[in-house]
């Protein structure tokens, strides 16, 4: 094989490798690196939201940077929904100390409403974005059953063309 044909067989191989990661799954929504599904009509409470995400290879939302809060506010003024969304934040394990459930990190970036966490009758332990603060956090009782936000990253499928 010539070095001619060696370079046209390389390009070949490369440009026969493709990665669609420009699109989610139909009914998922993109931002960046990540893919979210606002789950309405079937509320749950936050434990069932977390498992229902689990279960569809997903996490219940981690919202890490302001950007990625406003992009989830502004899409549920947007939609003009009169829900409240559960996220992945909880003080379950230890009162006062918030931690993003599928990763057990500490909340870097912070949305609380004012007065919020107050953990009202020592009854509030998951958090979510609640529509009567315009979509800011608020704490909440798990048991309540709510509209939830799954994440995923993109899936980066590769594959062979031809």
């Amino acid at each position: 094989m010539s070095f001619t044909s060696l370079q046209c067989f390389a390009a070949l191989i490369v440009t026969a490798l493709t990665v669609n990661a420009e699109s989610c799954h139909h009914g998922w929504i993109k931002r960046g690196s990540s893919c979210y599904a606002f789950v309405t009509g079937a509320p749950d409470t936050w434990t069932e939201a977390m498992a229902f995400c689990t279960g569809i290879s997903a996490k219940l939302v981690e919202i890490e940077t302001a950007a990625e809060n406003d992009f989830l506010r502004l899409h549920l003024i947007d939609r003009g929904t009169n829900d409240s969304f559960w996220i992945g934040l909880t003080d379950t394990i230890f009162e006062g100390e918030w931690l993003w459930m599928s990763s057990q990190s500490t909340p870097v970036y912070k949305d609380w409403s004012p007065g919020q966490p107050n953990n009202y009758q020592q009854n509030e332990n998951c958090a979510h974005l609640y529509k009567p603060f315009s979509f800011h956090w608020n704490d909440f009782p798990c048991a309540a059953k709510q509209s939830f936000i799954c994440e995923k990253e993109l899936d980066l499928d590769i594959g062979i063309v031809g």
